[in-house]
């Protein structure tokens, strides 16, 4: 009966034995060299890989990577985003084009925009800044005008203020303007024109012609015609003046000699002022200019004959009336003085006829 637990111990010893590789096995992936590797984690940020169709649909790779952007959707849509600006409509009018060619430094090139597009009437909300345009070119005037038929234009002079070292081809500005209803932009190309140097870099290759010529000096004039012409004009100047002067002069002596109160005054003077002779040589020079006898009632007729007597016409009263007194009534004639007024009358008298 004693055999029987040592073969027990026997079976258990074996049978331990056999089952140590089994658990030495299930003990194994605990060692880092027998597991497999997994993938290395990204670090920083996750950008998404594009899709590997080789790999499983369900690897533990591909998944991290496609949560990271779902995770900052959210971010993005609460962000404000700015309205956008109004595009405007660019319109392109009719343009009269300039001369395309034979242009200089200084000339002035005009441009013309015609203000109507599709039948209705275009109004820019500025005109252009009258500056340099661009190295060619600036804008001297700029203006709205209207022809005969109606037809608005915008009118735009350009002065050349540069030009090339040959003929060269350049172009006018463009431009850009917007229009006052505010939707809309009035749009132009350039224009090509030909501008030229006033004079070639590079002339014929002729003996004197290699470069240009200084200027030639101013020419000698002798001004010797020119001061005897000034001379003979100045000369005859005097004479017609002198010729002028006697004439005046003649004048005088004629109507001295001719004139009522000029032939009286040169008579009185030999005469006493008081003498009755003076006062009769007075009143047939007044009757000799009325062509009648004239008294202190038909006054009248005499001014009318001699309209230049009209400021003596109270002086010649009162002579008349002293007159009358001192003829008819025997009284002293006053302060009437016939010398004084007969030279009054001829100074008029000349003065209006001679």
């Amino acid at each position: 009966m004693k055999p029987l637990p040592a073969l027990r111990l026997l079976g258990t010893l074996l049978a331990l034995t056999c089952t140590l590789p089994a658990g030495a096995q299930d003990t194994k992936p605990a060692d880092a060299t027998a597991a497999p590797e997994a993938p290395p984690k990204p670090t920083g940020a996750v950008i998404p890989p594009t899709m590997d169709l080789s790999r499983p649909a369900g690897s533990t790779d591909e998944a991290a990577p496609a949560e990271a952007p779902a995770a900052q959707a959210p971010a993005a849509q609460d962000a404000p985003v700015a309205p956008a600006a109004p595009v405007l409509a660019a319109i392109t009018p009719e343009v009269e084009a300039p001369r395309p060619f034979g242009y200089v430094i200084g000339d002035m090139v005009v441009q013309r925009i015609a203000l109507d597009h599709d039948g209705a009437r275009i109004e820019p909300a500025k005109l252009p800044p009258l500056e340099r345009a661009d190295n060619w070119f600036e804008r001297r005037d700029a203006r709205i005008e209207q022809d005969a038929a109606g037809r608005r234009w915008l009118v735009i002079d350009y002065q050349i203020i540069n030009v090339p070292d040959e003929l060269r081809a350049l172009e006018l500005p463009a431009l850009d303007l917007e229009l006052t209803d505010g939707k809309r932009r009035l749009q132009t190309t350039p224009l090509p024109i030909t501008v030229a140097p006033l004079t070639p870099e590079v002339v014929l290759a002729r003996a004197g012609l290699e470069a240009m010529r200084p200027d030639l000096p101013a020419p000698h004039i002798d001004p010797a015609p020119f001061e005897r012409g000034l001379h003979a004009a100045l000369s005859a100047g005097a004479a017609l003046v002198g010729l002028w002067l006697l004439m005046a002069l003649l004048r005088q002596v004629a109507a001295r000699r001719r004139l009522p109160f000029s032939r009286a005054q040169r008579e009185l003077g030999r005469l006493d002022s008081g003498s009755p002779d003076s006062w009769r040589r007075l009143h047939r020079a007044l009757d000799d200019t009325a062509g009648q006898v004239v008294r202190d009632g038909n006054l009248d007729v005499l001014l009318a004959r001699a309209p230049w007597l009209t400021p003596l016409e109270a002086d010649l009263r009162r002579f008349f009336e002293a007159s009358q007194a001192r003829f008819f009534a025997d009284r002293p004639a006053g302060d009437v003085d016939p010398r004084t007024l007969c030279a009054r009358a001829a100074k008029l008298e000349r003065r209006a006829l001679a």
